[in-house]
């Protein structure tokens, strides 16, 4: 097992995050032993209840001080309504600022969890225990939590630590192939901004391999939540640094609120928009083209669909605009330097995204399908 200290400046508070295959029942053993006398309270999801019954029994349910909530798995559920149906729970059952929640499933339900937890009582702990490869490399390290709005992506949402996040590999065993693709995206997007050795060691290997090989699947996990982690110390609130995260999350949130959260997951619009913003940075003169093709060869190979509905230029500027990385001066559009090297380039007009994006469909790695938003 791997572990990550993260302690944030300026707080009187520091959490871990542990890495491994098959530890969930010893370390929330280890963790769940000091809170003997609390409230817990375990929010799953469907798929996940299905999948892991038994072992949610054996773990939680046989304690008596558990309680658990099962919600509808999916990202059409990511809104307010799913979390006010939370804190209808937890108000029912007599949480308290000592109760804890804990999120098992993957980063919707994790993004959902914690923001309960953070608007509860206005603030009770919670743990993390993500189930999908992009949970855990993503939405689990860091703090953010939110839900989405009708005009863009995690509109609505707050910064809340959690007490600890749990990162088990033997999740990889039920997960679909597209959802390991989904999180292999923001897996490597580590290797691209900051880690140029964890890139070179996901270009050597298959990812269906990857999947296949917990000793390995550990290693770069726990690589990539390093970069992630690293770069929350140095800036939780993402006031400069962390806007670096958001690579390739300016076109791929575009792609996810055109089509209403449906046709692509969350990695897979990344992944397009990882390419987009290497291509970018070559037409700014940012990167080689050489990157730039060892970074489009790679993302080609992951076989997703790059099939999006026709868009007007003025849906485009709009949902760009919306997002919450945009600022009063601009666009904040995160490009490269080179791989293993990212950088923030403020100001970034929607005008100049549009042509540069028309200009990016051109060349083919993006196509219009006739359908309409």
């Amino acid at each position: 097992m791997e572990t990550i200290q993260i302690d944030l400046p300026g707080h009187d508070y520091q959490y871990s995050v542990l890495v491994g295959n098959k530890i969930l029942a010893s370390a929330l053993e280890k963790i769940l032993s000091g809170y003997s006398n609390s409230k817990i309270f375990l929010i799953t999801n469907d798929t996940i209840q299905k999948l892991y019954h038994e072992m949610i029994d054996t773990l939680f349910m046989n304690r008596a001080n558990v309680k658990m909530k099962v919600l509808p798995d999916g990202e059409k559920y990511k809104n307010q309504d799913t979390v006010n149906s939370i804190h209808d729970f937890l108000a029912v059952e007599k949480a308290n600022r000592g109760s804890i929640l804990i999120s098992l499933g993957g980063g919707v339900l994790g993004d959902m969890v914690g923001f309960a937890a953070a608007t509860f009582m206005r603030g009770i702990a919670y743990i993390q225990i993500p189930t999908t490869l992009l949970s855990q490399v993503d939405s689990s390290v860091g703090g953010k939590t939110g839900i989405n709005h009708s005009a863009g992506k995690n509109l609505v949402g707050a910064f809340k630590q959690p007490l600890q996040t749990i990162i088990d590999v033997d999740f990889m065993n039920t997960l679909p192939d597209r959802e390991f693709i989904s999180g292999y995206g923001e897996l490597i997007k580590h290797g691209f901004i900051r880690d140029v050795d964890l890139f070179k060691l996901l270009v050597e290997s298959d990812w269906r391999k990857l999947k296949a090989d917990p000793e390995r699947l550990v290693d770069v996990v726990f690589r990539s939540c390093s970069v992630k982690a690293g770069v929350v110390i140095a800036d939780e609130k993402e006031s400069n640094l962390r806007a670096i995260l958001n690579f390739g999350h300016t076109l791929g949130h575009f792609i996810e609120t055109l089509t209403n959260y449906v046709k692509f997951s969350h990695g897979e619009a990344v992944i397009i928009g990882m390419d987009f913003a290497s291509w970018w940075s070559v037409q700014e003169g940012y990167l080689s083209e050489e990157a730039y093709q060892l970074i489009h060869n790679h993302l080609n190979s992951l076989g997703i669909s790059r099939s999006i509905p026709e868009v007007s230029k003025t849906q485009f500027q709009t949902i760009i605009e919306h997002d919450k990385k945009a600022l009063e001066e601009g666009i904040r559009f995160i490009g490269l330097k080179a791989i293993g090297d990212a950088d923030i380039f403020d100001k970034i007009t929607s005008e100049s995204l549009w042509n540069r994006f028309q200009s990016y469909i051109k060349t083919g790695a993006l196509s219009m399908s006739d359908q309409k938003v």
